[in-house]
């Protein structure tokens, strides 16, 4: 096993760990010891990789949203409707654990999550908006952030009634993309 495969492993066994400990217990509950025993991993590994819990939360999301980028046909651009599409295909397969995060007060951390996403998707040159106001507008990260994932938290906390596809175009017409592109 690679080192990087190795370090994918042990972030989805803490993770994983949390999430099992989160489903009887408040994120204030659970120590350090625990978290390690229940993950498998040292001590020293969670003191060199991480300052708190949500940390945890934050790298696996962050890497699991970054990944979706798979799933996206290769384009020298997308329509920011099917990359909202493919966003909620992924929130939906996971649904029971960002459920659990919302539920434990962990909501901040998807937010902040999201922003980072969506800034490294515009340094990346996957979304194309440095000809649009907002594109110009140092607030627009997060609003997108605050906004995308307020309107996960009622999607999933409604059942999911509208399909991915169906959520990417009424994020699309809420933010009205029309004019920003959003490069593959």
């Amino acid at each position: 096993m690679s080192p990087q495969e190795l370090k994918q492993q042990k972030l989805k066994a803490i993770y994983r760990g949390l999430l099992t400990l989160l489903q009887n217990r408040s994120l204030s509950d659970i120590t350090i010891s625990e978290l390690c025993r229940e993950a498998e991993v040292s001590r020293t590994y969670y003191y060199r990789n991480f300052s708190s819990f949500q940390e945890i939360i934050a790298k696996y999301q962050e890497q699991s949203i970054i990944s979706y980028l798979r799933l996206v046909p290769h384009a020298t651009s997308i329509e920011f409707s099917k990359l909202m599409t493919v966003y909620f295909q992924l929130m939906g397969a996971h649904a029971t654990e960002t459920l659990l995060l919302i539920n434990a007060g962990l909501t901040d951390v998807l937010i902040s999550t999201f922003r980072r996403v969506y800034l490294f998707l515009i340094h990346h040159g996957y979304i194309d908006s440095s000809n649009t106001q907002r594109g110009k507008n140092k607030f627009f990260a997060s609003f997108i952030a605050g906004a995308v994932i307020s309107t996960e938290v009622e999607w999933l906390k409604s059942g999911m009634k509208e399909s991915p596809a169906q959520m990417g175009v009424i994020l699309k017409k809420m933010f009205d993309f029309s004019d920003a592109t959003i490069k593959n």
